[in-house]
């Protein structure tokens, strides 16, 4: 900007839905469908069903998840409750008992004997008295253990998992201004777990930020914080379980991060309970936290939209050098990636609560990033070799239906983080539909739309868990819209055999252009140079193989994209995660 200080500047609009404005900053996005992408759909369509859909899911999403304009939900707020959620003795020892199971391996800030001896001390109504993180972390637990037991809320204001969450979220404020404190992080922590679920979509990002800012300022991400030394395991912990959330975070909200590696010299400590056999979870998390700090910064920052296109290559091959060596320090039987086709989660046998859960934080983590960068090398990668582009593109929907065949192990229940219940999900719907609508006749389609239906089943069955709050199931229409698209160009194709001389179906003018295209793939692979995939998933494809998926070309103005993200709309505010797409030369 210093160079160009002329310029319009590189904006993004943080509150667009599901369509993207003109303006809006190439960024990380998940994100599928701008106006002109969808006019071009329904085009091929032949009909406004696409377009429809869209505006009815916008409109959904604003009223019962964001709360905004007329609305049936509760909006949230930091109030103390006027009264104060009380729980018998023995299910306050279920609800903590719970928490420790489930996800204290998962996020192992807290030590548990130290928090118990507090909550179960004669003492513990006057320590809750007279420490407003104390009693906000100990309610927080509370709310997290009772999900496993009283079904949780999809929609806040319900239930006693919200009465309890509700006693939290009133000590905000009292935890945030005073001296920082470990106990007051810790508090923080426990409420930003929380707020992964559906019902804070709200404000899902505020705790967790307001946590890293506190962790900074206490010095633990140094090799010795200020204070706090009889804890310093603690506070270890407690730094890197922030880390990992917030690197995760901010790739989701395409947003920097509030943790500088360059500054990190706090060490990690050995965390037992996070360990299950010859994995390393604790590790492992930390570990793929940092790939997605780098992956943004050289990808996905304001910075990296305007590199070159052989700075991006040379970024891209980086992230996913030290990807694949994240992926291959994973036990077999944990490790995303193995076979896209043979799921390697047994979903009937997990030996301890919180195993399934790290499996599919471990696999859906990976393959939302590999999401993120098949997309962007399909985008800058519009002159390379066709076989090169087809091997982003098999990338893609390769990781579409490793998601899909993935969700049957996800719990349709409150307490799944909605990264995992719908986010990942939600994406491999819109890249399958995409693929589908743009390869009517191509081998792999009928493979698709059985995807489809999968995960159009799946969000029928969020809806029907949710008590309808969530309407997902308007998702389904989607595998409607695409099978019957499929069987419409069929029947057109038919006709045109029976009676060649006449052309003319909106359908199959749309269609012969892909063909086209192929054909011409397959005429330079034929006279060009004979390039090798790097990856053993990909094998070589006959001329018929090859998958149209468009990529509009944008033009620029000093490496600035000049229309950025007009194949795209923004779903950031409902699902927060997103897959980028890119206009560069």
């Amino acid at each position: 900007m210093l160079e160009n200080h002329g310029s319009s500047g590189i904006l993004r609009d943080s509150f667009a839905l599901l369509r993207a404005p003109e303006h809006d900053v190439t960024s990380s996005s998940l994100a599928f469908f701008s106006e002109p992408r969808i006019h071009s759909l329904s085009q091929r369509l032949g009909n406004d069903r696409l377009n429809e859909l869209v505006e009815t899911i916008e409109s959904v999403i604003r009223s019962r998840l964001l709360a905004q304009g007329p609305s049936s939900i509760s909006l949230v707020t930091f109030r103390k409750p006027s009264d104060i959620e009380q729980v018998p003795l023995d299910k306050v020892r279920l609800y903590i008992d719970s928490y420790f199971q489930q996800l204290h391996p998962i996020y192992p800030f807290l030590d548990r004997k130290e928090f118990e001896d507090k909550v179960f001390a004669p003492n513990r109504s006057e320590t809750m008295s007279s420490s407003c993180a104390f009693s906000a972390l100990y309610h927080t637990v509370l709310a997290l253990g009772c999900q496993y037991h009283e079904g949780g809320t999809f929609d806040p204001g319900n239930g006693r998992v919200w009465k309890l969450f509700q006693v939290s979220l009133g000590l905000v404020s009292e935890i945030l201004i005073p001296r920082e404190a470990l106990m007051s992080l810790q508090a923080l922590v426990a409420m930003s777990i929380f707020t992964m679920n559906t019902c804070c979509l709200q404000i899902d990002e505020i705790l967790l930020m307001e946590a890293a800012r506190m962790a900074q300022g206490l010095g633990y991400h140094r090799a010795l914080g200020n204070g706090d030394q009889r804890h310093k395991s603690t506070c270890h912990r407690t730094f890197w379980v922030i880390y990992y959330m917030e690197k995760h975070m901010c790739f989701q909200h395409q947003t920097g991060s509030m943790i500088p590696d360059h500054d990190i010299g706090c060490p990690i400590p050995d965390v037992p309970e996070s360990i299950f056999g010859e994995y390393n979870w604790f590790l492992s998390a930390i570990g793929f936290g940092r790939i997605l700090s780098q992956a943004y910064t050289s990808l996905f920052s304001v910075s990296a939209a305007i590199q070159s296109t052989q700075a991006y290559h040379v970024a891209i091959e980086e992230i996913e050098t030290r990807l694949e060596r994240w992926r291959t320090g994973v036990p077999v039987e944990f490790r995303p990636g193995m076979a896209f086709h043979e799921p390697n989660m047994p979903s009937s046998s997990f030996p301890e609560p919180s195993f399934k859960m790290i499996v599919l934080q471990t696999n859906f983590s990976y393959y939302g990033l590999i999401v993120a960068l098949a997309r962007l090398k399909m985008q800058i990668g519009r002159e390379d070799q066709p076989r090169k582009q087809e091997e982003s593109k098999r990338l893609l929907m390769d990781a579409a239906r490793a998601v899909v065949e993935g969700s049957k192990n996800v719990d349709m229940a409150a307490h799944t983080p909605i990264f995992i219940l719908a986010i990942l999900p939600l994406s491999a719907l819109f890249i399958l539909f995409d693929f589908v609508i743009h390869n009517p006749t191509h081998p792999e389609t009928r493979n698709n739309l059985s995807l489809l239906d999968v995960v159009a089943g799946h969000f029928s069955l969020l809806d029907y868990k949710s008590g309808g709050f969530l309407p997902a199931s308007l998702l389904t229409e989607f595998a409607h819209i695409a099978r019957q698209y499929v069987k419409d160009f069929g029947s057109q194709q038919q006709q045109q055999q029976q009676q060649p001389s006449a052309l003319g179906s909106s359908i199959a003018g749309s269609i012969l252009a892909d063909t086209e295209v192929s054909t011409q793939l397959n005429q330079m692979n034929s006279n060009g140079d004979n390039i090798e995939l790097p990856h053993n998933i990909m094998e070589p494809w006959e001329a018929r193989d090859y998958l149209y998926y468009p990529v509009t070309p944008e033009a620029t103005v000093h490496g600035l994209p000049d229309n950025p993200m007009t194949a795209s709309f923004n779903i950031q505010s409902l699902f927060e995660f997103v897959v980028p797409e890119f206009g560069h030369d």
